[in-house]
């Protein structure tokens, strides 16, 4: 197993392919599996480095609060260790607000970014919701029914009208082989909870591809089109009938948007 010592802690990561850095920046709860279609897709044109987020997965769980700058420095850390001096990135939902802090505090260091479901601030919504979800594990609640309280917020409508493909899901999320601690949850909610570069993103020159699903409950559509109007190097790929996970519901248009965006 790869791991690599950086900023305090140590980091499970992987590399894969040939070709400029592309970093892979995972969500909230998110272990790098959840990456493991996308990889494939790029490796061919990029040297893929996928990890592991502070607190979860294979990672190091140090005691929260944790910030978002925190975990965009863990990012700087990584690229140090690696001696990646730039780097294009991807990151989903938490993932693209850690790129809009190395954005905005690191700017040397990024040459495009890709957000995926991003948001400028976290709505009230989902943090209850994400709240709740917690609720339910401590209270001992079935591990299958408190996902499926979740799919609402992050599929679309048709996804979810395949029940085959709602029981697979939700199989491979229970058999997790990775699953999150309880400090790490905490302290990752924490950090998305606090996070808002609302006013700062017309600071933030890097050129960001915002990837997101019209259906989006969890970070909704609106807050795209925040970050649109804000950054002043920012674009917009919406993709119709598609929630909270595009690179699972439209894995082609996010493979082409990746390669169109940081191939031009």
């Amino acid at each position: 197993m790869p791991k690599i010592q950086a900023n305090g802690i140590s980091f499970y990561y992987e590399r894969h392919g040939k070709g400029v850095p592309l970093i892979l920046i995972c969500g909230f709860t998110n272990h790098l599996g959840m990456w493991e279609k996308l990889i494939p897709q790029l490796k061919e044109s990029f040297d893929v480095i996928a990890f592991d987020n502070r607190g979860a997965g294979r990672t190091d769980v140090s005691p929260p609060p944790y910030t978002i700058d925190l975990l965009a420095d863990d990012v700087i850390g990584m690229m140090d260790a690696l001696k990646i001096k730039k780097a294009h990135m991807v990151g989903f939902s938490m993932g693209g607000a850690i790129i809009q802090s190395i954005g905005l505090r690191h700017r040397e260091r990024i040459q495009k970014g890709v957000l995926i479901a991003p948001f400028n601030s976290l709505p009230s919504t989902a943090v209850m919701q994400a709240k709740t979800t917690a609720k339910l594990f401590e209270t001992g609640v079935d591990p299958a029914i408190a996902i499926e309280t979740i799919f609402p917020w992050i599929f679309s409508n048709d996804f979810l009208g395949d029940p085959k493909r709602i029981e697979k899901t939700i199989t491979d999320l229970v058999n997790n082989p990775y699953p999150q601690e309880a400090d790490g949850y905490a302290g990752q909610l924490d950090a998305i909870i606090k996070f808002d570069l609302t006013d700062r993103l017309p600071e933030i020159e890097t050129e960001l591809l915002m990837i997101a699903g019209e259906e989006d409950l969890y970070t909704p559509f609106y807050a795209t089109k925040v970050l649109e109007e804000r950054l002043p190097n920012g674009k917009l790929l919406p993709i119709p009938q598609v929630g909270h996970m595009p690179h699972i519901e439209a894995l082609e248009t996010v493979t082409e948007g990746i390669h169109a965006f940081c191939k031009d």
